[in-house]
């Protein structure tokens, strides 16, 4: 498959990016596409932000691109603050599909809730980073007030993980539930010295400081092992709407395929999307992009790996959050059938992705 920008040469300001979107948004997708899809199907869906953290920028670049319209779907999304609340909408039935971290989708799943993944996002963006000059390693966040997001939220079971390593427990930190838009202005402003951050966050914070944050390094196995984001949607919405899951996973595809391609021009495309969408400098969009292509955050598969994904549960259980008589099944966490569907739609369309 062509990337979707079709257009050549790398444009080296805001001016010059936004007269490449303009033409990648022209350029596709194309007709027989459109064709397809003259009646869209209504979906609610749910989503972190306003403004999205990075990975929920898909939004941003399925609206900017034609990706939703062009699939057949008409999609509205609600916006949350907490992967956890996206998670919770999908059981309350408030959306049909939900955007959240991995760790509470497997909580709700573990709980006995009719919920299952359909997609996902494998590879974790989370650093660990501080400006106290006293905290050089792991073992250093002892008594340290830490910004995460909450009990069972994605940032708190995260630095949960790390410090188990070295040592330490959850209770050995000084937690302060603190994320997203109002972390980045707090470690802008300078009440937070050390946080669990996406790539884009620290990238803000330490464009708008000048400063430079000291990462506090994971193991290899944290980010091997563990699962980072997923798209979960009830079983009573395959039975009842699986056309509409279906279609909304097509441009899903797009989102992604785009997102990950490491076109400059595409980069250049997505960054000024992401920039609008994020309210942050160009500059610092178009540094994430190359941030989180550099470890394949976006990827062009269904993105349930078995072993991440079996391995975070594991993780869940080692901390307690889920009960090791409670564990599911993998084949009780995902349904593959819908993405393997949309892509086989998407590659008769366009062509095999690259």
């Amino acid at each position: 498959m062509k990337t979707a920008s079709g257009y050549g040469g790398i444009r080296s300001s805001v001016i010059g990016a936004m007269a490449a979107l303009t033409a990648i948004a022209c350029a596709a997708p194309g007709s027989a596409w459109a064709q397809a899809s003259a009646q869209p199907i209504k979906l609610a869906v749910s989503a972190i932000g306003r403004p999205p953290i990075f990975s929920n920028t898909f939004v941003d670049v399925g609206e900017a691109m034609g990706y939703w319209k062009a699939s057949g779907v008409d999609v509205t999304f609600r916006w949350f603050q907490r992967g956890a609340d996206t998670a919770r909408a999908v059981v309350t039935g408030d959306v049909v599909i939900g955007f959240t971290a991995t760790q509470p989708a497997l909580n709700l799943i573990a709980g006995g809730a009719p919920v299952v993944v359909i997609a996902g996002m494998p590879n974790l963006d989370w650093i660990i980073a501080t400006d106290d000059p006293e905290v050089k390693s792991c073992k250093d966040l002892k008594g340290k007030t830490v910004a995460a997001d909450g009990i069972n939220n994605a940032r708190t079971l995260y630095i949960a993980a790390v410090v188990a390593t070295c040592g330490l427990k959850q209770a050995d930190l000084k937690l302060i539930d603190l994320a997203n838009q109002p972390l980045v202005r707090a470690g802008i402003a300078g009440p937070v010295h050390s946080g669990v951050w996406h790539v884009d966050e620290l990238a803000q914070v330490e464009f708008k400081t000048g400063k430079k944050w000291r990462i506090i390094e994971a193991p290899a196995s944290i980010f091997k092992e563990l699962h980072y984001a997923v798209l979960l949607t009830s079983r009573k919405a395959i039975a009842e709407n699986r056309e509409g899951l279906i279609r909304f996973l097509e441009a899903w595809i797009l989102t992604q395929n785009l997102m990950g391609s490491k076109s400059p021009a595409d980069r250049v495309a997505f960054a000024t999307v992401a920039a609008n969408a994020s309210q942050i400098d160009f500059q610092v969009a178009l540094a994430s992009v190359s941030g989180y292509q550099a470890f394949n955050y976006w990827v062009n598969n269904d993105g349930l790996n078995e072993k991440q994904m079996m391995s975070q549960l594991e993780q869940l259980v080692m901390i307690g959050s889920v009960k090791a008589d409670k564990k599911p099944a993998y084949k009780q966490i995902v349904d593959k059938s819908l993405y393997a569907e949309a892509m086989k739609r998407v590659t008769q369309k366009y062509g095999k992705l690259q």
